[in-house]
């Protein structure tokens, strides 16, 4: 005996037909406002700014260096060129202040014309005795400029474009030393066990920490552990300037039994560091 399985179609009830259709209008209502969205952003006015690194001499030829401005865009633009010192703080943040007293830049202000090409002139006019490498930045920032360009089809949205580069004013004797300066055990705020490495570039140049590896040994037991790629945080790949400092808080080791004395327990531990530069 065959048996049949009767379905039934019953209609939508109206409340929920009508959550639907207003589900519905608002992701019309969504990619409309994005498709507008992308209407109304204007051309790219892009341009090119190099090079990217450049190292300068305290004094006589080399402490002069030229750049190049290319502007690839069909429409005239205005770029202005302006020097910063270069800081770290302990946490690795890079920061930054004004340092036209120490470069002289020509032009440092320039309006390019479509498809053409602006050489700018910086000359270092800080000391010239420089006993540890000095880091700055060369920022080449395009600014508002509309003269001589078409406002019919203009949009509300304009992109400018911004290069920060490296400059750095050599010493006068190139030494290279990245140490562990401590490994302190401490407990954060939210009760984490961590420990506190202590990472100091004693040498005269910049070093770029590219694949680092920390070894930490517990000289009581001689216990070790390795901490390398992400487990050290920003300082993997970190560009640690001369003469600077910073702090970094990795995971305490599972291998290693947490100090009870803290007050003491920086002097247990001692890190190793290795990178290529």
């Amino acid at each position: 005996m065959k048996s049949y399985i009767a379905v039934v179609k019953r209609p939508l009830h109206p409340v929920r037909l009508n959550d639907m259709m207003q589900h519905m209008n608002r992701k019309r209502i969504l990619i409309l406002a994005i498709i507008l969205c992308l209407c109304a952003v204007s051309p790219l006015f892009a341009f090119q700014f190099s090079p990217l690194e450049q190292t300068f001499a305290p004094s006589g030829a080399n402490s002069t260096k030229t750049y190049t401005i290319v502007n690839d865009s069909n429409d005239s633009i205005a770029v202005e060129i302006s020097a910063l010192t270069r800081d770290l703080t302990v946490n690795g943040q890079e920061v930054n202040e004004n340092a036209a007293a120490y470069f002289s830049i020509v032009p440092s202000k320039v309006i390019l014309k479509p498809q053409s090409t602006q050489i700018v002139r910086v000359q270092y006019r800080g000391p010239r005795t420089v006993p540890t490498e000095m880091s700055f930045r060369l920022r080449a920032e395009q600014i508002p400029y509309s003269q001589g360009r078409a406002t019919e089809g203009q949009s509300m949205f304009n992109f400018l474009y911004v290069y920060t580069t490296s400059l750095y004013v050599s010493p006068s004797r190139s030494t290279t030393r990245v140490q562990v300066d401590a490994a302190k055990p401490m407990v954060t705020t939210d009760g984490k066990q961590v420990i506190a490495l202590t990472v100091t570039n004693s040498g005269t140049i910049h070093q770029i920490l590219n694949g680092v590896q920390v070894e930490l040994v517990n000289n009581a037991t001689r216990q070790s552990v390795i901490y390398e790629g992400a487990a050290l945080g920003f300082v993997n790949g970190l560009n640690l300037l001369a003469g600077k400092t910073v702090t970094v808080q990795v995971a305490w080791p599972q291998n290693m039994q947490f100090p009870v004395n803290l007050a003491d327990a920086e002097r247990l531990f001692t890190g190793k560091i290795t990178y290529t530069n």
